[in-house]
C-alpha cells in the first residue's frame, strides 16, 4: 500500500513537459500578467539578501505546536532552548545563532544535511477508501525548516498585498473571505429588492494544489515584478535536487 501510494503521488507531482503548442499561449499569458501587474508598485520596504535580526526575532511569535518532523524535535524544545540560552549572559542570543544558520542556508541553499526531509502521512478524506486518490498526503517537515519557511513567507506577504488584485480575499493579510460572503448576500438582496433575476456561480478546481506547476508559478512571480532574490529563495525551497 505504501509503494502504491508513493508511486501515485510521485506521478501526480512530477511536472509534465510542455508541448510546443503551449509555448506561445503561455508566453502571451505571461505578457498579459506583466501588463496587468508589472506596473503595480512594489512594497514600500523590500528585504533582499540574508535575513535581518528583526526578521529572525519575529519568529518568536510564529512558532505554533505542529506535527514533528523526522528529527523528532518539537517547537517546544526550540522555545525552551531559546529561553534557557538567552538567560545565560555569557552566551550569544539563540536567535542571533539561528540567524547565522539562515545566513548559511541563504548562501548554500536548502538541499543539504537532510534539511528538507519530511514525514509523509496519508489521511483518508472521503469516497472509496480503496482508492489512493481519496487520501490526503500531509508532509511534516523538521521544525527548523518550518522556521525557514516562515522567513520566506514573511518576505512574500508584502508582495501579495501590493500586487494581487483586491478581489482576491483568501490568503492575503488584512483581507477576509467573509467579505465575499457579505458581497454574495448583498447581491442576493439587490436582486430580490429590484425584482431582477441573478446568478451566483461558485467554481472549485479539484485537486488544484496537487497539480500545481511550480516552474509556471515562478514565471508568474517574475512577470508580476517580484524581486529575483525572493523568487530564487522560493525556487530553492520548493525543489529537491
Amino acid at each position: 500500500m505504501v509503494e502504491i501510494a508513493r508511486s501515485y503521488f510521485v506521478d501526480l507531482h512530477t511536472p509534465e513537459s510542455n508541448p510546443p503548442s503551449r509555448l506561445a499561449p503561455k508566453k502571451q499569458l505571461l505578457g498579459s500578467i506583466t501588463e496587468e501587474y508589472g506596473a503595480k508598485p512594489p512594497p514600500l520596504s523590500i528585504s533582499i539578501g540574508p535575513s535581518s535580526s528583526k526578521e529572525v526575532h519575529a519568529l518568536k511569535k510564529k512558532m505554533p505546536n505542529t506535527a514533528l518532523g523526522p528529527d523528532g524535535i518539537p517547537y517546544t524544545f526550540w522555545k525552551a532552548l531559546a529561553s534557557l540560552v538567552d538567560k545565560q549572559k555569557h552566551l550569544p542570543s539563540f536567535w542571533d545563532t539561528f540567524r547565522s544558520l539562515t545566513d548559511d542556508i541563504h548562501n548554500r541553499g536548502t538541499n543539504c544535511c537532510w534539511f528538507k526531509d519530511a514525514n509523509i502521512s496519508l489521511f483518508y478524506k472521503k469516497g472509496d477508501p480503496t482508492l489512493t486518490k481519496n487520501y490526503w498526503p500531509i508532509s511534516s517537515m523538521n521544525t527548523d525548516c518550518k522556521m525557514w519557511s516562515n522567513l520566506i513567507n514573511s518576505r512574500l506577504t508584502p508582495w501579495a498585498v501590493s500586487k494581487i488584485h483586491p478581489d482576491q480575499k483568501g490568503f492575503i493579510p488584512g483581507r477576509y473571505i467573509t467579505e465575499h460572503t457579505r458581497l454574495a448576500a448583498e447581491v442576493a438582496h439587490l436582486s430580490n429588492s429590484t425584482n431582477k433575476n441573478g446568478y451566483i456561480v461558485s467554481l472549485d478546481q479539484a485537486k488544484a494544489y496537487d497539480r500545481t506547476d511550480i516552474p509556471w508559478l515562478l514565471d508568474v512571480l517574475s512577470a508580476m515584478g517580484v524581486c529575483t532574490d525572493l523568487i530564487e529563495l522560493i525556487k530553492d525551497h520548493t525543489f529537491q535536487c
